[in-house]
């Protein structure tokens, strides 16, 4: 008679394991799509901090003076311009024709 349900009882127990597998894993964990987050007053320190930086950065003004000096005028441009590559089939991955 075991012979029998052989299959029938290995299934069985492997849906009991997977069963038990699954409550041990997840059943403490809370699957609410709310949370609560606090605040940590050092992070709003931090967030001051970088705030007061950014407005320091502001306040930078620049001296345009320069591109009106000599030796900025005397300076050689020496790139090279783009040639234009022949453009390939407008899908690659298709079969030849």
């Amino acid at each position: 008679m075991l012979q029998r349900y052989k299959n029938w009882i290995i299934a069985l127990v492997v849906i009991i394991a997977a069963f038990v597998a699954y409550s041990v894993f997840f059943a403490g964990k809370d699957t609410s799509t709310l949370t609560v987050q606090t605040v940590d007053p050092s992070q709003t320190a931090v967030e001051q901090e970088l705030i007061a930086l950014l407005l320091q950065l502001r306040s930078i003004k620049l001296d345009l003076s320069l591109f009106d000096d000599n030796d900025f005028k005397s300076l050689q441009d020496f790139s090279q311009g783009l040639v234009p590559e022949p453009v390939g089939r407008p899908n690659p991955f298709q079969p030849l024709k």
